[in-house]
Formats: structure tokens, C-alpha cells, sequence
């Protein structure tokens, strides 16, 4: 059932929707779902290029189809060190399949030059994070493996452990299909802290077993191992539940969904161990038998009569420790950039963000949204941020020029006669659409007034006359 289920189980790859709908994050992300359209963008950069041939690059960029517009210039920002920097924007948002189909034309046709490119266009993060987990439960599952048969007393314990494991994993990741979907995260890395949590539930059953088994037959060894071992295996489980559900109190519902499934996992090894694991241990008793070996652990008495002797020096060692622990502790920085931590193994993604950081140095954007309307305000509000340190530049409505000659922008009031020129409109037309965006605006101004008086503002007026 649960193999059958693993498939069915649906994962969701975004990470805001688990956002608490009161933050500030979630209602500006929710707004600009409904109010905008989020483009997809990509960082292109070509080393050991001349400027001419990143001119001539930009342009066979700005020919692919869905590609909105590409920015390049001779600034440091785009051309430094020999190497180019495109900033590239796509027709559609970046889950797009056009959008993809791009951006993976733009590889092919930079294919032959030394290419970073920073973009998640066409890039599933939950794919390459499955992946890094699958190398990690692969490490994991070695390093397990040797030490089990470096502490174990027979080889063929090791066989059994980890059949019952692969059982308790595919049955926490087949009844993931009850909840209905599971974040990316809690798919990835659930089978490896299962692991991690629970195999020691049946090291202590196999070793209660062994200890019974010098005494008593196999079936009656099975029993009174089983019967002592539900004790301390179910107190210990029970801590780490207790620990797990924590996680269930989040802010971000994420740890809820973390929390659920992976108390469901030792929940799930808890099943493997009570009652799979007496079976197994009944059949494979002869081959426990057969393959005894003595035990590799080297006797450690001594250590015990040292820690004995030194016990006062040792708690006085740890007091200090623990003390000198709280104060580094309420010292340590944190980081919530991803793209300030180097991670051990980089990905093609990470590299590229490197090398453009390193060239260009780091960018970071946020998305600020305001009322529409105030342009007054907003212009001076963009004034303002714009001059604050290690911000380079603040773009809005109430500051994108659109005529250079008479420094307008698109939210500056304009009268009709300007704005005739400005558009190459028939002026008796332009006032006569004045006239028709105050009447619809209850304002009587331009139509009893004098109409040249009156000021709309540009991208208002484009607005009415798109309506």
C-alpha cells in the first residue's frame, strides 16, 4: 500500500505558501500575485569578451522569442574585467514553459563561451535538493553500515536492522499521501533524520535479544527482549516525538508539516521494530548464529577509572564551558540570505553566483508596495531611500523619466499642449480628452474652466485613453 502511495504523494515546491497569512511578507507576496506580474529574470555573464562582441551578444539575446528586453551598457555594472553582464527579463513569470525554452536557448547559444548564468528559470530547486539527499542517505547508510558491523556481535544483525528500516522509511513516505501534499523540504531530508532518529530503537532490541538468547531458547528469548525493550524503546521515542510536535507551534507552517511527518516516521519505526522486527529475528536466528564473530570494540575500562578520578576537574571544566557557551551564543550571527553561506558542494547555480558577485559584487533587491495615486509622496519617498548608504538605486512610477529633454516622468502632471507633443496628438483632440477623463473623474474643471490649466498626470491619462 505504502509503495503504491509514495507516488501519489503530492510535494509543494513553494516555500511562501507556507508563510502565517498575517506577515508582512505573505500579504505583500498575495498582493503581487493579484496586482503585477512577476517576470522571470536570469544573470548572464560571458568572461574574456571584448565590449563589441557583448554588444553583438546582447543583441542575439533581444532576438529570442519571450524575451522582453536585455540590459547592458559600458558601466561597471555590465562591463568589467573583460567580462559582460546581461541582465536578462522574460515575456512571462519564471515557472513558465516559454520562459524555460528561452532561457535554455540562451544556454545553447552561449554554449561556446565561458558562461555563468544566475537565474531559477527553468531551474527545480526541490530536484537538486532531492538529489544532494539522496548522496547524503547514500553517505549515511555507508557510514551506518560500518559502524553496525564494527559494534555488532553477529554480521548477519546488520541485515535485519536494515530491513527494518527500509520498511518503516517506505511507510512514513507512502502515508505522506493522507496529508494531502508535503513541502519539498520535509520530502527531502524525512528518510534521513528517520534514520538518524529511530535505528537505534532496533539496536536495542537486537542487543535485549542477545543478552535473553544466553539463557533462554530463541521464541522465549524473542519474547522477554521484546517485553523489556517496549519500555525503554517507548520512553525514548516518546522524548523525541515530544521534541518533533515543538516544531508543530512554528510561526511559518512549515515546521508543522516537518513536524507531522516526522513524528509519523517514529511513529512509523516504532510499528517496524514491535512488530516486524521479532519475526525477522525468529527467521533469522540461524544465520545470526552462523555468522558471530567477536566483538572489534576494544575494552575502554580504563577510560571509565580516568573519569572517575578527574570527575571534579571535569564538571568545573564544563561549568566554564557552559557559561563561556551562553555568552557566544547570544553573540552568533545569523544569516538569512541563502547566497551568504558557501555551501561545502556548490552547485552550477552557487558557482555562477560567485563569479558574479565576485565581478560585479552583490546585488539584492526588494519589492516595496505602496498605495497608487500619491505620486507626490512616492516621488519623494524614492528621493529619499535613493540617498541612504549601500542602496544604488531606488526605481518607482514617480521616477522613470520619459523625455530626457523636458525631464518628465510618467506620473508628472502634465497639461494638454505638452502632453500633444509629447504623444504627437491633434491638440482640439487631446483637450477634448481632458474634458472626457474630468467628467468621468467629477471634475468640472477643464470642462468650465479654462481645459489648458489643467494638469493630468501621464500615466493616468495613457490609462484612460487605453479604457
Amino acid at each position: 500500500y505504502c509503495v503504491i502511495c509514495i507516488p501519489k504523494v503530492r510535494v509543494n515546491n513553494d516555500i511562501t505558501s507556507y508563510l502565517d497569512e498575517s506577515t508582512e511578507t505573505k500579504i505583500g507576496i498575495d498582493i503581487m500575485d493579484s496586482e503585477f506580474t512577476t517576470y522571470g529574470t536570469a544573470k548572464v555573464m560571458v568572461s574574456n569578451i571584448t565590449y563589441e562582441k557583448a554588444e553583438s551578444i546582447c543583441d542575439e539575446i533581444n532576438e529570442i522569442d519571450n524575451v522582453k528586453s536585455v540590459d547592458f551598457d559600458d558601466t561597471e555594472e555590465h562591463y568589467n574585467d573583460s567580462a559582460a553582464l546581461f541582465s536578462v527579463t522574460f515575456d512571462d513569470d519564471g515557472e513558465s514553459e516559454e520562459s524555460a525554452a528561452a532561457m535554455n536557448e540562451i544556454r545553447d547559444m552561449l554554449s561556446g563561451y565561458d558562461t555563468y548564468i544566475s537565474t531559477e528559470v527553468g531551474v527545480d530547486e526541490a530536484a537538486d535538493m532531492q538529489k544532494q539527499m539522496t548522496v547524503i542517505l547514500a553517505i549515511a547508510l555507508v557510514i551506518i553500515i560500518l559502524v553496525l558491523l564494527y559494534t555488532s556481535q553477529t554480521y548477519a544483525e546488520v541485515i535485519v536492522l536494515l530491513i527494518v528500516f527500509g520498511v518503516a522509511a517506505l511507510m512514513n513516505k507512502g502515508t505522506n499521501y493522507w496529508f494531502g501534499e508535503i513541502s519539498f523540504i520535509t520530502d527531502s531530508i524525512a528518510v534521513v533524520l528517520q534514520l538518524a532518529l529511530a535505528i537505534d530503537y532496533a539496536i536495542i532490541l537486537i542487543h535485549r535479544f542477545a543478552e535473553e538468547r544466553e539463557t533462554h531458547d530463541t521464541r522465549e528469548a524473542i519474547i522477554i527482549a521484546l517485553s523489556k525493550a517496549i519500555i525503554e524503546i517507548s520512553s525514548s521515542s516518546l522524548t523525541t516525538i515530544s521534541g518533533l510536535i515543538a516544531l508543530v507551534f512554528m510561526k511559518l507552517r512549515v515546521g508543522m508539516d516537518m513536524g507531522l511527518v516526522l513524528s509519523k516516521g517514529i511513529i512509523c519505526s516504532l510499528i517496524s521494530v514491535f512488530f516486524l522486527m521479532p519475526g525477522l529475528l525468529l527467521q533469522f536466528a540461524p544465520l545470526l548464529d552462523k555468522t558471530g564473530h567477536k566483538s572489534l570494540v576494544p575494552s575502554i575500562s580504563i577510560w571509565g577509572k580516568i573519569v572517575v578520578k578527574t570527575r571534579y576537574i571535569f564538571s568545573a571544566i564544563f561549568i566554564v564551558s557552559a557559561a563561556a557557551g551562553a555568552v557566544l551564543a547570544a553573540k552568533c550571527p545569523y544569516a538569512y540570505d541563502e547566497n551568504s553561506v558557501r555551501a561545502g558542494t556548490q552547485t552550477e547555480q552557487s558557482i555562477a553566483d560567485e563569479k558574479i558577485n565576485d565581478t560585479f559584487g552583490m546585488s539584492n533587491t526588494m519589492a516595496v508596495i505602496v498605495p497608487k495615486g500619491d505620486y507626490e509622496s512616492e516621488a519623494r519617498v524614492l528621493y529619499e531611500v535613493g540617498k541612504l548608504d549601500r542602496i544604488t538605486s531606488a526605481l518607482g512610477l514617480a521616477n522613470v523619466e520619459i523625455d530626457e529633454d523636458k525631464d518628465y516622468t510618467i506620473t508628472d502632471k502634465i497639461k494638454p499642449r505638452d502632453f500633444s507633443e509629447l504623444m504627437d496628438m491633434d491638440y482640439e483632440l487631446v483637450c477634448l480628452l481632458y474634458q472626457a477623463y474630468g467628467m468621468k473623474n467629477e471634475n468640472y474643471a477643464p470642462i468650465f474652466g479654462n481645459v489648458d490649466d489643467f494638469g493630468i498626470s501621464m500615466i493616468d491619462m495613457v490609462e484612460f485613453i487605453k479604457e
